[in-house]
């Protein structure tokens, strides 16, 4: 257009947003910050390659970019070369309301930071000094209400300490090979949504009002059996949510303490296709008297071989919930549905007093096949026979085409 028509070469100048990937060539980029005139610059967005482009003309390109009084900054710095640290001189930022750091960024903050205005901090594989400076740049973010961490071999933190008091979000994720020996410490009392993923030490200090929870763990093994992961010491701080799913790799030696009831939780997703899936599940069910939805998921990464050899057993007493406040039941994801898989399914409709809806989705992998339809049709009939405590519930019964997409892996 800047060929066609003269107007259009200096209408880039005005754009808030300006985004540069795998930029190479530092002096162009500064020359159209510096050219920008819009009254702010909403959003920039930067993948830097650190073998081509210095830290010092990072530095100063980070200074421009905070001098338009950017709301907005990306960074993500590629490469071989030593981390690049982020400016101190750039913490202080009056109107940066989102902060995405990734990859080779080292934070080195011995002092606390002033970012009064940022809302949103994405700290994805980046690098930490130490404890401190974990320390100092959150605690410095006052207004700070949605908090993403990933991080990936970080033997420099022991003690990941998050005490925010605005804090609203937070996800934590950390890979296999991150520091065995640290632990995470939430401090957060406006908390309302956490979701983890990963096998770590996480102690809640403060959290009183966290609504929604997703715990998804990685596979913990001693001598190739499954141990009991962080999950169990964590179950005991979540007593107050009201929604909640786990997704964990072992149920073998999962259980709490008597007493510890789940008495806000009206919400539960369960997967189970993990060996001993339903010790959780009776156990979830004895304490969650105001229990309203129960989700049971057949997927969680691909392999379904434990569903075959359940040895359910059913509880010796009927759970509070299913008397008194379950209204709506859902089983998806499954390939097929074992006959111990039935027998929990049959446990719950003749059980549940309240019952509005049962709906089991089950995953085929053609359309018209006719095993699966048999298959299909022999759950259909067996279920429908059971008598259910609920005269009024509805039983539902679908199929989806499965796809690889349909699996977190």
């Amino acid at each position: 257009m800047s060929v066609l028509s003269k107007r259009w070469r200096s209408l880039w100048k005005m754009l808030p947003r300006l985004k540069f990937d795998d930029w190479m060539f530092p002096d162009n980029v500064n020359r159209c910050l510096l050219s920008h005139q819009a009254s702010f610059l909403q959003s920039l967005h930067l993948v830097i390659d650190s073998d081509f482009v210095s830290h010092m003309h990072t530095g100063i390109l980070m200074g421009i970019a905070f001098g338009r009084h950017i709301r907005e900054l990306v960074l993500y710095v590629n490469g071989f070369q030593e981390s690049f640290t982020f400016p101190l001189s750039l913490c202080n930022c009056e109107s940066l309301e989102t902060l995405t750091l990734g990859h080779n960024v080292l934070i080195d903050v011995p002092s606390p930071v002033f970012l009064k205005s940022l809302r949103t901090l994405h700290l994805d594989g980046v690098e930490y000094t130490d404890d401190e400076s974990v320390v100092n740049l959150l605690s410095g973010c006052i207004s700070l209400e949605n908090l993403v961490v990933h991080r990936v071999i970080q033997a420099d933190v022991t003690t990941f300490t998050i005490a925010v008091p605005s804090l609203k979000r937070l996800t934590l994720t950390t890979e296999f090979d991150d520091d065995e020996d640290s632990v995470y410490v939430i401090n957060a009392p406006s908390l309302k949504y956490l979701k983890i993923l990963g096998d770590k030490a996480y102690l809640i200090e403060n959290s009183p009002e966290l609504v929604e929870v997703s715990l998804t763990d990685r596979q913990v093994t001693v001598d190739g059996y499954p141990i009991a992961s962080y999950v169990e010491n964590l179950l005991r701080s979540l007593t107050s949510v009201k929604r909640m799913s786990l997704k964990i790799s072992s149920y073998l030696e999962i259980k709490f303490p008597t007493g510890s009831i789940f008495y806000q939780l009206v919400s539960l997703e369960l997967y189970t296709n993990k060996a001993e899936w339903w010790n959780l599940l009776v156990l979830m069910l004895d304490s969650s008297p105001k229990l309203q939805v129960l989700k049971l998921n057949g997927k969680l990464s691909g392999e379904n071989n434990h569903l075959a050899s359940m040895n359910w057993d059913q509880p010796k007493n009927i759970p509070g919930c299913l008397l008194f406040n379950l209204e709506t039941f859902m089983w998806k994801g499954c390939k097929r549905i074992g006959e111990d898989e039935k027998e929990v399914a049959k446990y719950i409709l003749r059980n549940t007093n309240r019952l509005k809806r049962a709906t089991f989705t089950r995953e085929i992998y053609e359309e018209n096949n006719s095993q699966d339809m048999f298959e299909n049709l022999e759950m259909v009939e067996e279920l429908e026979s059971v008598v259910r405590a609920s005269k009024s519930c509805k039983l539902v019964f679908e199929s989806t085409l499965w796809s690889l997409s349909n699996y977190d892996v």
